[in-house]
């Protein structure tokens, strides 16, 4: 006798088989050392999204402690008014600490992942891949660094000419 089951489960992974964001998104690289990334990030690129469509200078104030992350994430708007968003959430992956969600507003939470870091950068994206930012320890990233990272980017098949360079990080 036939059932739907099987078919059901089949279509199902198919779906799931066929999501291009699942299948897009670089893992990350390495572990993270906890105590080298707390404090403060500058964005240096990112890859357009629609919540910082009026964001200049954003940095990003990392607090973190066993398995709990804390981020104040401030930029200026055109109009001179600062921005500023507030999260907090867990370490998904404790001992590599590479995934993080992070809960905005009390409802609204993201999956964000450090898929690479070097002593002075860092790329911060979620697991989608349709997001990107370049973040370094410094307001300007040196160009031996900034050209080191952008490598790296299209080595995890990012387009690098998609992105939003914030100031004097160009």
């Amino acid at each position: 006798m036939w059932t739907a089951r099987p078919v059901i489960a089949a279509l199902a992974a198919l779906c799931l088989l066929a999501d291009p964001a699942s299948a897009a998104a670089p893992q990350p690289a390495k572990a993270v050392d906890l105590g080298s990334y707390s404090g403060r990030w500058y964005e240096i690129a990112r890859i357009p999204n629609k919540l910082q469509r009026d964001c200049l200078a954003p940095t990003v104030d990392y607090s973190l402690d066993a398995n709990r992350v804390r981020a104040v994430q401030r930029c200026s708007a055109a109009s001179g008014r600062t921005k500023v968003y507030r999260s907090s959430g867990r370490i998904l992956d404790p001992g590599v600490n590479a995934r993080t969600r992070l809960t905005f507003a009390g409802f609204w939470s993201q999956e964000y992942w450090i898929i690479d870091h070097a002593t002075d950068w860092a790329l911060v994206g979620d697991p989608s891949g349709r997001y990107l930012w370049l973040m370094s320890r410094r307001a300007t990233l040196p160009a031996g660094s900034r050209d080191a990272a952008l490598s790296r980017m299209r080595a995890l098949g990012y387009d690098t000419g998609r992105l939003e360079f914030a100031g004097a990080g160009r």
